[in-house]
């Protein structure tokens, strides 16, 4: 998302609970009232007390590192409480590090959001402790300054739901793994919309990218080879577009580039199946799927066939891995609607070619008849015009009569066309006004 020129009132709209409102709402009326400092340091102070409180909330979901701080933070506050001024130290150390704990312990937020809040800690002590500075000169703050500090307190913590970072990705990657996560993108969404995944950072986007796309590839890791990740990863692109496109541009061709022969085809799959898939793979990587689509086993590439063939840059490469196929094969992928198009033209040569009744039938019966939808009138007479033309042996095989009927019941043809060409062309008795056959007994 890309972070605009905006009123810190209206930023503070995005806090995520009413607390963190409450917690900046001070900082925003000492920078309208022109303190600056002291919008700095309760700045801070916001930041401390809404980490706080994510951690608790975090601790009571089990979170073990969140259960840890919290527990050691309630143990320094009930010491001072009870008047124990040397423990001070360590409750001052919990709070001077408690950036660091959120980051490497819960992930809170990336390594580039902690240098921004570290360099609201310096100017928040620069800002409180006069001894920080040269006697008699305070540290004068900007307003672009301080008003910084409140929009990174805001975007970087205040905003963040209470779950976010590891817990946040265990979570995700749990209800992704799910059977009962949808694998249509549309559903997929409206699943991470009421997650924590509906107002994640920057880090956790990236976070679950790259774990979807590893853990598809990775023998043993609970997505692995799950159709459910297709969707996840497709609806993060709706969500969240710029960011999941940039982490696929750097990802994926990593993935191509490096990625066991064996799984190659799960990484191809990525690409057919994501939305920024194949836009964002470099000319090598390319070529890498285009010589994996023409040189691939069958048994890897004819059913990905379906989705390649909708990139458009892979149509013609599809094609031609089609017409190279072996009559077996060929027949395996007519299965396929999304293919009718691009198998039709070889379809049509199998008939003109049929030099016998068995071969016709068994064009018809497995390739011709289940694209039937995809023939249009011109094939139709193509087809009957067959015999006549090429010498195929169609008259006679019981699929050259199905097919008639199948036709005949169409209208995509007249019927006395039809019964024209059948007559021009060596299948006059599968005409409509046709002489029934008398047979003795």
């Amino acid at each position: 998302m890309v972070e605009r020129l905006a009123d810190i009132e209206a930023l503070s709209l995005r806090c995520q609970s009413e607390q963190s409102r409450a917690y900046i709402a001070e900082s925003i009326q000492c920078y309208r009232a022109g303190a600056y400092r002291a919008t700095i340091v309760s700045t801070w102070i916001a930041v401390v007390f809404d980490l706080i409180d994510k951690v608790r909330e975090l601790a009571l979901s089990g979170d073990g590192s969140a259960k840890e701080l919290e527990k050691k933070y309630e143990k320094y506050i009930n010491q001072v409480g009870r008047g124990n001024l040397e423990v001070i130290k360590n409750a001052l150390d919990f709070e001077r590090n408690i950036l660091e704990a959120c980051h490497d312990k819960l992930g809170f937020f990336d390594s580039q959001q902690l240098v921004d809040l570290k360099r609201l800690r310096e100017d928040r002590n620069r800002c409180a402790h006069p001894s920080f500075q040269q006697v008699g000169v305070p540290y004068e703050p900007s307003a672009e300054q301080a008003r910084l500090h409140v929009r990174n307190a805001i975007v970087h913590v205040l905003s963040a739901p209470p779950v976010q970072g590891k817990a946040a990705l265990t979570e995700l990657k749990t209800i992704i793994g799910s059977q009962y996560f949808p694998t249509e993108t549309s559903k997929a969404v409206k699943q991470l919309r009421s997650s924590s995944f509906q107002n994640a950072n920057p880090a956790l986007i990236r976070n679950l990218v790259d774990n979807l796309i590893f853990g598809f590839l990775t023998k043993g890791d609970p997505l692995f080879y799950k159709k459910q990740v297709f969707a996840a990863l497709n609806a993060a692109s709706e969500m969240y577009p710029d960011e999941v496109e940039n982490r696929l541009r750097k990802q994926i061709p990593k993935v191509i580039q490096t990625i066991e022969d064996r799984y190659f085809v799960g990484a191809v799959a990525l690409v057919a199946r994501t939305t920024f898939g194949w836009v964002v793979l470099g000319d090598a990587e390319k070529e890498q799927i285009v010589k994996f689509i023409m040189e691939g086993e069958e048994k890897d590439v004819l059913r990905g066939l379906p989705t390649l063939s909708k990139i458009g840059d892979l149509t013609s490469t599809v094609q031609e891995r089609i017409d190279s196929l072996e009559f077996a094969d060929f027949a395996t992928v007519i299965q396929y609607p999304e293919l009718h198009e691009l198998t039709k033209e070889k379809a049509l040569t199998y008939v003109e070619e049929a030099k016998s009744w068995a071969t016709a039938n068994e064009v018809f019966d497995q390739v011709l008849l289940p694209l039937f939808e995809t023939l249009t009138t011109e094939d139709i007479r193509r087809i009957i015009r067959m015999p006549t033309e090429h010498n195929a042996d169609l008259p006679g095989a019981g699929g050259y009569e199905l097919f008639v009927e199948r036709v005949r019941a169409s209208n995509l043809i007249d019927d006395n066309e039809l019964d024209t060409l059948l007559k021009e062309n060596e299948a006059g008795y599968l005409a409509s006004d046709a002489e029934p056959v008398e047979i003795d007994f």
